[in-house]
Order: C-alpha cells, then structure tokens, then sequence
C-alpha cells in the first residue's frame, strides 16, 4: 500500500507574538458634560481598553474596592482631604493618577504642587490628541504637565513658597535629576547612565526626598530655579 504523505504546512495567520496591553482607565468628574467628554475621547484611544467612570469621590471608592485600573483621571477642584484621600488610595493600589486642571491661578498651583500625581492636564481647550499625549506620557513613566503650569510653578519658586535645594546630592543624584528636568522617564535615566531602572528609580526617589518635593515636575522647576541644573535647552 503506498504511503500517503500528509502536507503539515503551518498558514501564517500574522498573529503578533506580544499584543500591547491595553489600558484600564477610571475617571471621575461631577460635571456630568465634561465626565462624558473624557469618557468619550478615551474610548476612542488606541492604547485605552476599558473606561469606568463615576460621578462622585463615593462612587470612585466603590469602584476602586473591586476594580484597579492603570490610570485615574481626577478633577484639582475636589476638596483638598477628599483629593488627597483618592490619591493615597489609588497609589496604594498601584494606580498612577492623571489630575484634571480647571484654574491655573496661583492659589491653584500651590495647592497642587504638594500633591503626589503622576501627570497634570489642562480641562480648558482640551483636544483629544492633548489628552491622548499626556495619558501615553503617563504609561511610559513621564510626567505630562501644561506649559502654564510649568511657568506659574516657577513663579511660586521666585516667590520663596517653596523651601530651598535642602541637602546636598550626590554626583549620581545630580545627572539623573539634569535628566528628569529634560523631561527622561525611569527607564531612560537608566539607559543614559547605563545602570537598572530600579537604579534609576532609587536615584529619582532620592531627589525628591532631598528636594523635599512631591514630584518631579516641581523638582524640575526647583531644580532649575535653585541652579542646581540648568533649564533644558527650548
């Protein structure tokens, strides 16, 4: 009987080996035109899964016990406890949190230069490719922050509201804080130094205590203005 010779030719389906992961997102505003908004536009977002969005800091807590999203989106006009009360819980969880700015006055500015967020975003004027850019800014490990507020950070700095470069920092310290001021993530501090990024993080963690700043965008702005580092070049 003559051997039959079966054909096991494999097609190529083309499927990707690593599909990115999509992102979780929670969002909270009482205005129910401008929660809406975001909502939309982050539905529409190629590096956004899923959207959960919630009308009160009770319904965001609810959400948050049963659910983890990668960022949450929340609104600078909150009380200041109930602010940061959501904050300490989404970091807690591993949360990184977007804030949505509706003032950039200078009572405005001071008040959230004190917060531990991970981004900052303008609601005024917002566009869908802003809000994208500063959601992928935050994926990546960067801290998206609007120019106006960069300059009126940098005003509450000249007017001595913020104390001064505090304690000495170490050669390390000093180029990856020259590298956080040109805007580097984490992991591209530890490119350009040629350490880990858990290295690199060390260095960053460090900074900000010695700088006794609650993120990086106000030790950039104290940094530059203590000249500590010079500004990145426009």
């Amino acid at each position: 009987m003559k051997e039959q010779v079966l054909d096991c030719h494999v097609m190529d389906l083309h499927i990707p080996r690593h599909a990115p992961l999509l992102l979780d997102v929670a969002v909270l505003h009482e205005d129910e035109v401008v929660r809406r908004g975001l909502e939309t536009l982050l539905r529409h977002m190629a590096d956004v899964g899923s959207v959960r969005v919630a009308a009160s800091s009770a319904l965001l807590e609810q959400t948050l016990a049963h659910f983890t999203p990668d960022i949450v989106l929340l609104p600078a006009s909150l009380e200041t406890p109930t602010l940061r009360e959501l904050i300490r819980t989404a970091r807690e969880a591993g949360t990184k949190v977007l804030l949505l700015l509706s003032e950039l006055d200078r009572y405005n500015v001071r008040r959230v230069s004190g917060l531990a967020v991970d981004g900052f975003v303008q609601e005024s004027g917002l566009s869908a490719d802003a809000l994208n850019h500063a959601v992928t800014e935050v994926k990546r490990g960067e801290i998206p922050a609007p120019p106006g507020l960069v300059r009126e950070l940098l005003a509450v700095v000249k007017a001595g509201e913020r104390p001064s470069r505090g304690p000495q920092l170490t050669p390390r310290e000093e180029e990856a804080l020259a590298l956080m001021v040109q805007g580097m993530s984490n992991k591209q501090i530890a490119r350009r130094l040629g350490i880990s990024e858990h290295g690199a993080k060390r260095h960053v963690s460090n900074v900000l205590a010695k700088l006794n700043c609650p993120n990086r965008t106000v030790a950039a702005v104290v940094a530059v203005q203590a000249g500590i580092t010079a500004a990145p070049a426009p």
